[in-house]
């Protein structure tokens, strides 16, 4: 008997600018769901931006340790193909779905391999969920506006194939009903949730006939607790979980004697918070397995007794719940490392859990010194007619597991002509020297602000021998200025800076941009505290580097998605273009998501709002750069491919 609930995630599309040895979903990769039976260990891998979806198959060595033993992937795999979205295993067979089908692997005795031996065509199976049953495939797809709500039932026939053999359809068709959100087979029944309904529907195979012969109602639990979203069956037991009951979570646990009865509701002492209590819910035969992802908890409950037996401490927001044996639990972890997700072994040993092992992907690249573009590869590299001078993995500058780059400047020492990189990332900024471009020399890693949260978007400019950092979505990380000459001394140590200076009159902000004529810094998009100009331009004097000094704001509130004139990225200039009027003065051109803001800033306690430009059906006004001579200003929209607009990158 084996099931799996609908899986919820969170898709963040990430740019890396500088390396791919770390480029993928920021989620749901490695340990997104997991599945296990006859000994081995199942473990899906979403692949993110570098790879096909691999279900990886794991056994158990003679040393005790869990091992890879082999990868499967569809037919005509391909990045973010989503196969491994779903898996299930029960005796031999292994069903795997993808947005589109579910593919069937056998597992073959003699050579311990899994051979796929069929594909079955299915809407949406990898929104829904999946169950096996001895010759028994159960498949749902949630409704949409052009189907209802389904499980499909298919049969092993004794040749070994795989056919439809029916479809069943909630008892109240609306969309709402979620019926099929999770599925459990055991013993010739069948579990159907459907949190919208409140309910969970039973079914019996009566003479290859599905019936449904019992409903399992939320009773007193809220109508809203999305009973239902998770549920279990082994033989004459139950279990049903309501995550959002009362915020908190709940169980419901039923035993069939002459009717199903609900015979306990576990819930969790502390009821002060969400919890999800229940977002995982398994019966082994001596107890129920509850996850409690937010306390990164999973809690294991008497199946007679119903009291709790035993509390293992997993990581925050884990997701698949594997019980491998009565001694083996594997909990999945696809937030784990930034997205790169991570699987943790537990075994009971003299009555107390402990962790034996932790599973992932060791995606460790090698240094490369040089590689000459040959045809359209270098090394692995698209190359475009440039040869890579060398690749530098993210191991190199010390980052951890699943730490993906954002940005990158640069710096010439005036005095020794050496060039630095400065890279920005997402726990802070590295330092690299390019002494030899060839080798570059990691020297060392300013961190992020203490406190303040990683970010996808950490941002950094140079002016008079200091680099200037911020970063988005960071809580009061604010501005850090690094004295850059520090560096000139390192060769090839590896140093934990310290920032040389810290501004906090802005907490996070998207982005700094610097006018080196005048000695002005603007930092745009800054938010969760601070002075926050509405997003736009907040401006700061660094003529003194250590010592900055807020000196103003603009916003065109015309502008912006939110009309508070927010900013994404900016230039300002000492104005040398054909409107006569404005040579000589300092003008911004800022990037304002709905259109171009242009501004007079020589004032800074008085700036002018000069105009602005846009262009129809505009998705994001992202970004953009004036020519040498300011006549013109070359504008990029982020947002336009994706929302159809056109059908391949443009500048405007």
């Amino acid at each position: 008997m084996v099931r799996f609930s609908l899986t919820l995630c969170l898709s963040v599309f990430v740019l890396v600018f500088a390396s791919l040895a770390n480029s993928s979903r920021l989620v749901d990769r490695f340990g997104k769901v997991l599945a296990t039976g006859d000994g081995y260990l199942f473990i899906a891998d979403s692949g993110g931006f570098k790879t096909p979806g691999t279900v990886h198959v794991y056994v158990r060595g003679e040393d005790g340790q869990w091992a890879i033993k082999r990868s499967l992937r569809g037919p005509n795999a391909q990045v973010g193909d989503g196969f491994g979205d779903l898996i299930v295993y029960e005796n031999g067979t292994l069903a795997v779905a993808s947005p589109s089908a579910v593919f069937l692997f056998e597992h073959v005795q003699d050579t311990g391999d899994f051979v796929q031996t069929q594909h079955l065509k299915i809407i949406r199976p990898s929104q829904g969920a999946l169950a096996l049953d001895d010759d028994w495939l159960a498949v749902s797809s949630l409704q949409s506006d052009e189907i209802p709500a389904q499980v499909h039932l298919f049969q092993r026939s004794p040749e070994g194939g795989w056919s439809r053999k029916g479809t069943l359809e909630g008892p109240e068709a609306m969309q709402e009903s979620m019926y099929g959100a999770s599925l459990s087979m055991d013993q010739g029944r069948l579990l159907i949730g459907a949190p919208g309904d409140c309910a969970a529907y039973l079914y019996e195979n009566q003479n290859d006939a599905w019936e449904l012969v019992a409903t399992l109602p939320c009773g007193d639990l809220s109508e809203d607790s999305r009973y239902g979203f998770a549920l279990d069956l082994q033989g004459n037991y139950a279990a049903v979980s309501a995550p959002l009951h009362n915020g908190v979570g709940a169980v419901a646990v039923w035993h069939l004697e002459t009717e199903w009865k609900e015979i306990e509701v576990l819930t969790p002492e502390d009821q002060s918070g969400a919890l999800y209590f229940g977002e995982q819910v398994h019966i082994r035969d001596s107890y129920i397995v509850v996850g409690v992802p937010l306390a990164g908890e999973v809690r294991m409950y008497s199946v007679q007794e119903n009291e709790q037996t035993s509390t293992l401490q997993a990581k925050p927001r884990f997701g698949s719940i594997a019980l491998v044996n009565e001694a083996v639990i594997a909990i999945g972890s696809p937030f784990d490392a930034y997205g790169e997700g991570s699987v943790e072994l537990f075994e009971s040993k003299d009555d107390t859990w402990e962790i034996t092992q932790e599973l992932y992907i060791d995606e460790q690249m090698s240094r490369i010194s040089e590689a000459i573009c040959d045809g359209d590869q270098a090394a692995g590299f698209a190359c475009g007619l440039m040869d890579l001078v060398a690749f530098l993995p993210n191991e190199e500058m010390e980052m951890n597991r699943g730490v993906r780059l954002n940005d990158v400047w640069g710096w010439t020492d005036p005095e020794t002509g050496v060039e630095y990189a400065l890279i920005g990332h997402m726990e802070g900024t590295a330092f690299v020297s390019l002494q030899d471009p060839s080798m570059p020399t990691y020297l060392g890693t300013l961190p992020r602000t203490q406190d303040s949260p990683a970010s996808t978007w950490r941002d950094i400019k140079v002016y008079k021998n200091h680099a200037f950092i911020v970063a988005d979505n960071a809580g009061e990380h604010g501005m850090q200025i690094f004295d850059l000459t520090r560096l000139r001394e390192l060769k090839d140590s590896s140093v934990e800076f310290q920032a040389t200076a810290h501004y906090d009159q802005i907490h996070s902000a998207h982005n700094i941009v610097i006018n080196e004529e005048t000695g002005f810094a603007y930092a745009v998009g800054a938010s969760r505290g601070g002075e926050t100009c509405g997003g736009g331009l907040h401006m700061i004097d660094i003529r003194q580097p250590q010592s900055p000094v807020f000196a103003g704001c603009f916003a065109d509130e015309t502008t912006g998605r939110r009309e508070t004139g927010y900013s994404h990225d900016a230039q300002c200039v000492i104005y040398k273009g054909p409107d006569i009027g404005y040579i000589g003065r300092e003008i911004c051109f800022s990037a304002n998501e709905t259109a171009i803001s242009i501004s007079d800033v020589t004032e800074k306690a008085t700036p002018l709002a000069v105009g602005t430009a846009s262009y129809p059906n505009a998705s994001y006004v992202h970004q953009g750069w004036l020519s040498e001579d300011h006549t013109y200003f070359y504008q990029n929209d982020e947002l336009d491919e994706l929302t159809g607009e056109v059908d391949k990158t443009r500048t405007l």
